[in-house]
């Protein structure tokens, strides 16, 4: 895609699904001064203009998602997948020439990966070896030409299939990754696992996320280009709640530090309650090739669903982790390192990820 013309000001400001930044505010302050953040799945598309104070959830387009299985119980390892469309036959292969992954980046011609919901499908994609072109989007470039290709509220991640369908939002690209490729069962696994990653899933997004995003923010901003950057802090989290990120006190900060780990407790309890990673245990189980055969370190697994290979469970958290790399490595080491299993756990996920790693923030 060719560099965007200026910022279209009509259109969602949602650019990566559910963005906590696009969402109205509570009236209550939060212990810190600033406003509670609160997430629903419907405010992922909201239609904002620059002078627009009543925006209202944009209407899904016409002909996106309409591939996204109905709502279901986990498939099983026995359950075949369902019958493939030609688009499924052409998409879901380890060809790089049937699928385009529409992905959130810094700046025209960039590679930094900070996005913690494209993160997910890219990791969906890797445990099941899909192949794929991947077309990484400024901000603006997202408003102007993928809007213009997919839809006026469009959301990254978003996948485009051979047939030039599209599916937007990770959860529902996981649903259809789930039910339409051979190995898609190895997404969930079982109900149990697709129950933990919906609630891991929302965790970050209304748990994680008003303490990790202001502190990822004012990263993100530096790191763009002059016209994403201008559009960042002035339509997307608005003039006056960038005024207050961007002039955080160290006090201000720290508070979101520890509040991130005081929650990121119930992650750690996850992680020990059947004696699992620890903070005396040695090394721990994982495999770091997703399509070979395991390759055990120890007895006892490191994923939140057991097994040799990490799940969308691992996907939803280990993507809030990349997003707060954009606040500076310290920070970051601060909120991931405070529990040991979590820090195990994360070192896994890294390892796992492998190259896709090198563009992590």
């Amino acid at each position: 895609m060719s560099d965007a013309t200026p910022v279209k000001r009509a259109g969602s400001t949602a650019d990566t699904e559910e963005d906590f930044s696009t969402v109205p505010t509570t009236t209550a302050p939060s212990e810190s001064g600033f406003e509670d953040l609160s997430i629903s799945e419907t405010d992922s598309n909201v239609r904002v203009a620059a002078s627009d104070t009543s925006s209202a959830p944009a209407a899904p387009s016409e002909g996106v998602n309409a591939a996204v299985p109905a709502a279901a119980p986990a498939r099983q390892a026995d359950e075949p997948a369902a019958h493939p469309t030609r688009a499924d036959s052409t998409s879901l292969t380890s060809s790089t020439s049937g699928l385009v992954l529409f992905d959130l980046t810094d700046k025209p011609g960039g590679k930094a990966c900070f996005s913690p919901h494209t993160i997910k499908t890219i990791l969906d994609l890797k445990l099941l070896n899909v192949g794929y072109e991947r077309q990484r989007l400024t901000f603006v470039q997202i408003r102007n030409e993928l809007s213009e290709r997919i839809a006026d509220n469009v959301t990254v991640p978003a996948l485009e299939l051979s047939d030039g369908s599209h599916i937007v939002d990770s959860w529902a690209i996981a649903e259809y990754l789930e039910r339409r490729h051979q190995d898609g069962h190895r997404l969930f696994g079982s109900s149990a696992t697709k129950r933990l990653a919906a609630m891991l899933n929302q965790f970050g997004k209304t748990v994680l996320a008003p303490h990790i995003g202001p502190l990822a923010q004012r990263g993100v901003h530096a790191m763009l280009d002059a016209e994403s950057a201008d559009y960042f802090a002035n339509v997307k989290i608005g003039k006056p709640r960038w005024a207050k990120v961007s002039s955080m006190s160290q006090a201000d900060v720290q508070n979101h530090v520890q509040q991130a780990i005081a929650k990121l407790e119930v992650v750690n309890a996850m992680l020990t309650c059947e004696g699992g990673t620890d903070s005396t245990n040695g090394a721990v189980s994982y495999s770091t090739h997703s399509a070979s055969t395991p390759q055990p370190r120890s007895s006892k697994p490191v994923w939140f669903a057991g097994g040799q290979d990490p799940t969308h469970a691992d996907f939803v958290l280990f993507g809030w982790y990349v997003f707060s790399r954009a606040a500076g490595a310290k920070i970051a080491n601060e909120i991931w390192t405070a529990h040991k299993p979590i820090q195990r756990w994360l070192d896994a996920m890294l390892e796992w990820s492998g190259d896709l790693a090198d563009d992590f923030v």
